[in-house]
């Protein structure tokens, strides 16, 4: 029976069955069984659609083969290389698959010669190995990855039609849909676009105002014009600022078990002014690398560089200070690796990248950068030398008077042993002190005692000195040694196996920058903004979109490498990234094309059930972004809305509302809470205080801070209603926005008389507030009968409500009646936890 249908089944399968052997047909079955599985087509594929190898066949062989016959020499068999062309070229006929080696092995039915070998757990199915014989037979063409070639702008595509066009973002963007055979979605609501826009570019909700007067503007550049002026909002740097802040791994303690405090917040200050001030990407990276190492760096240009200090500091018994300090140099080169280059550097610690063409010779050369830092890794202070000390402006001009009137009192000694005795008595004329009589009269005295209440005086000035500059915030900062160290190879990456020696370098793969007499950390972060660098600015472009969008266009924004995602999108980040690298490393002018675009403006709903299963990770940008909003934005826009968003930015991070004893437990005791009090437990959620041991118990999903992270982390469980239903915020926001829509103030503030004032209009001015429109007839009759419950209940138990009320240190006010309040506290809390209020539309 098997030889009678044998022949039927050569007749319709593909050529790649016909390679296996008539003597041996388990290899022909099993893969004709994977193909019927699949349901997919046993005819070969077209000559008209060519293999791309970069979409279609690199992936295949870095998930199936790169591990034991890519870069890492100490995992690769028999000598062969796949990630390379050459490499490749030793098992492929071009244009010959049946006498390809590569081909022969992945369909052998010999166990010892099938790759990849039945021990690796891995297999490729039949499409996989259709696509490789396909690829082979067309000249088996090789290609660099796509984020390691020159970035060069792709020309604009051209559309017929050009009504949902308004910029290149949207032509490239519609034209893959438009070959999807796919129609984009309508703009959102007016009410949607305001709010999402203030959202995604300040992290807080327009306030009323904003958006009635961005819905009475009907020119035609109206959204325009709200784009400038939010990018002009010093709430934009604030917003900007968190995500880098998480790749920075920014926070206020060391980490580790003794976790002591640092004062690292100037710099994160100059984070959002850097922001606000719109500073070049490409200076905004040098001097964050290299800002010391600037000819006559300024004070701001060194203040930047704590970026690299940012990593934890370990001060636990014990451990050796040569082996921190190794630590410290090596979270250095990963960081500056994620964030710029978008590659695991990591993985290279102890061996040669497994998928990327990266050595262990080469992450050393990285770290040969860092490792003049003359940081020792002894101790666990938390002000670690090289530290630059960064007064407030307050505290300077303080000080700027204080050491004028010390030089006074100098100038006053060396005048007075200037004096000529005259009997022992000196005309003298001082200020009045403990021994002179009368943040101004004369007398006369001898040279003793006059000399004696100028050094009082100057002593006295002098410690008003040192006390004031010891209070001064220390950053740690970034500095070279004057004498070179030697850097090595560490074996398996420990401290104390240097093996050959190394200088500071750049990888093979990678434009290299003119050679110079010494290279150092300004030669580096000058060679990641060169033009020619391939990656700089992919990444860039890649996270600012993902802030933005909620999902970069490249999805592992921390992996560009062959492991990483193709992005569908790829034409539209290389134009956006040469464009961006072009125009001067302009952000504001590059978030401002994102969100001008059709693309950025488009409704969110999903336009039918068929687009969705095509697409349901919105990856083609058919439809608008829709996400959870991260926790600290829910936080901001929570006090934002009620009113109780303090304006004060900067300085010293602050401790707001906190469980009891959640320190305490994390640290066996010797970390004592201590909250906040007035406005600084309302200030963003940017300047709350982040201890890495235990984060701020408000903020889910956010990073841990304790290395760089640079993809959003997004779930959605009942657990985080515990945080935005119960949090003392969270209550005592809806309280003071219950009070904003019953107060009579607030009632004239909007044009509506009081005493006409109904539960409706109230209800509206809630979602105002929070939703950036009124609500819908069913949210008002679902909301009323609410209402109608609340303060029923309320009435029975009086007690109930005098609590609930209570919950916050803001004031209430206690003209409006306490049932009234807290039926209304209940309607606004359950507003701030509705889904549209979490989400981002």
């Amino acid at each position: 029976m098997m030889e009678e249908t044998l022949p039927a089944i050569h007749s319709a399968v593909p050529p790649l069955l016909l390679a296996c052997s008539m003597h041996s047909p388990a290899p022909l079955l099993r893969l004709l069984s994977l193909l019927l599985t699949m349901g997919w087509f046993l005819g070969p594929l077209s000559a008209a659609d060519p293999i791309d190898f970069a979409k279609d066949i690199r992936p295949i062989l870095s998930e199936n083969c790169f591990f034991c016959h890519g870069p890492d020499t100490e995992t690769r068999e028999a000598g062969l290389r796949l990630d390379t062309s050459a490499g490749a070229d030793e098992v492929i006929e071009a244009n010959a698959s049946e006498e390809s080696e590569l081909f022969q092995r992945l369909i052998s039915d010999d166990a010892d010669m099938l790759m990849p070998p039945p021990s690796s757990n891995r297999q490729l199915n039949a499409q996989q190995i259709a696509q490789i014989k396909e690829w082979i037979d067309q000249g088996a063409n090789w290609e660099q990855h796509w984020s390691f070639k020159p970035l060069i702008a792709p020309a604009i595509p051209t559309l017929p039609d050009t009504s949902l066009i308004r910029n290149p973002i949207d032509q490239f963007v519609q034209s893959q849909l438009a070959a999807q055979n796919i129609q984009p979605s309508p703009a959102a609501a007016q009410t949607t676009l305001v709010r999402r826009l203030f959202l995604d570019l300040t992290g807080l909700p327009p306030t009323p105002e904003q958006t009635a007067e961005f819905l009475a503007d009907v020119s035609e550049d109206a959204y325009e014009q709200l784009v400038d002026r939010i990018l002009e909002s010093p709430a934009y740097g604030e917003r900007m600022a968190w995500n880098w802040l998480e790749a920075a791994r920014y926070a206020d303690t060391n980490g580790y078990q003794g976790d002591n405090e640092r004062t690292m917040w100037p710099w994160r200050d100059w984070v959002v002014q850097s922001f606000n001030n719109n500073l070049p990407y490409d200076q905004f990276t040098l001097w964050q690398l290299a800002g010391d190492l600037l000819p006559d760096a300024t004070n701001e240009q060194i203040l930047a560089t704590g970026f690299a200090r940012n990593h934890m500091i370990n001060g636990e018994g014990g451990r050796i200070a040569a082996e921190n300090r190794a630590e410290y140099v090596m979270d250095m080169s990963e960081t500056m690796g994620t964030v710029w280059l978008g590659l695991t550097l990591n993985c290279c610690r102890c061996h040669d990248h497994k998928y990327d063409p990266l050595t262990n010779e080469e992450y050393y050369q990285f770290f040969a950068f860092f490792d003049q830092t003359p940081v020792t890794g002894a101790g666990g202070n938390a002000q670690t030398p090289p530290t630059l000390p960064v007064p407030s402006q307050k505290t300077a001009n303080e000080l700027e008077v204080l050491r004028a009137q010390l030089q006074t009192h100098n100038q006053r000694l060396k005048d007075l042993a200037k004096q000529t005795i005259d009997g022992g008595q000196i005309p003298f004329s001082f200020p009045k002190s403990t021994d002179a009589v009368i943040r101004n009269g004369f007398r006369q005295a001898d040279r003793a005692t006059a000399e004696l209440a100028i050094k009082q005086d100057q002593q006295a000035v002098q410690a008003k000195i040192t006390a004031k500059e010891k209070a001064i915030p220390k950053v740690m900062v970034m500095a070279d040694m004057k004498e070179p160290r030697e850097s090595f190879i560490l074996e398996r990456g420990l401290y104390n196996k240097p093996t050959v020696q190394v200088t500071a370098g750049f990888p093979k793969f990678l434009p290299a920058p003119e050679p110079t007499e010494k290279a150092d950390r300004l030669t580096l972060a000058k060679w990641l903004i060169d033009p020619e660098h391939p990656l700089t600015a992919r990444v860039a472009v890649n996270r600012f979109w993902l802030q933005i969008f909620g999902t970069g266009l490249v999805k592992t924004a921390e992996d560009f490498g062959v492991q990483g995602e193709i992005p569908p999108q790829l034409n539209l980040l290389n134009w956006l990234a040469a464009d961006f690298r072009d125009s001067g490393w302009d952000v504001k002018r590059l978030i401002r094309q994102m969100v001008t675009s059709h693309t950025y403006r488009q409704s969110s709903r999903i336009a039918s059930p068929e687009i969705y299963e095509r697409d349901p990770e919105n990856r083609l940008l058919a439809r608008g972004s829709r996400y959870r909003l991260p926790s600290w934005m829910i936080r901001d826009q929570a006090l934002a809305a009620s009113g109780l968003l303090s304006s004060v930015s900067g300085g010293p991070s602050v401790n707001t509302y906190q469980p009891p004893g959640v320190w305490e437990e994390a640290s066996f005791g010797k970390k004592k809470y201590v909250q906040d009090h007035g406005e600084k437990l309302y200030r963003r959620s940017l300047y709350v205080f982040w201890r890495r041991i235990v984060a701020p118990t408000m903020f889910f999903d956010s990073a841990s801070r304790q290395s760089c992270t640079v993809n959003i982390q997004r779930t959605n469980t009942p657990l985080h209603a515990l945080q935005t239903l119960n949090n003392t915020t969270y209550v005592e926001a809806a309280r003071v926005l219950a009070e904003k829509v019953l107060a009579e103030k607030d009632l004239v503030e909007t044009g509506i008389d009081p005493t006409s004032d109904s539960d409706a209009q109230k209800i509206d001015r809630v979602f105002q507030r929070v939703l950036a429109r009124p609500a819908t007839a069913t949210e008002q009759q679902a909301l009323q009968a609410g209402l109608d419950r609340s303060r029923t209940q309320f009435h029975r138990t009086p007690d109930a409500a005098t609590e609930l009320t209570a919950i916050g240190e803001a004031a209430r006010d206690t003209s409006i009646p306490v049932v009234e309040h807290a039926a209304w506290t209940g309607l606004c809390l359950a507003v701030l936890n509705l889904d549209e209020t979490l989400n981002r539309e």
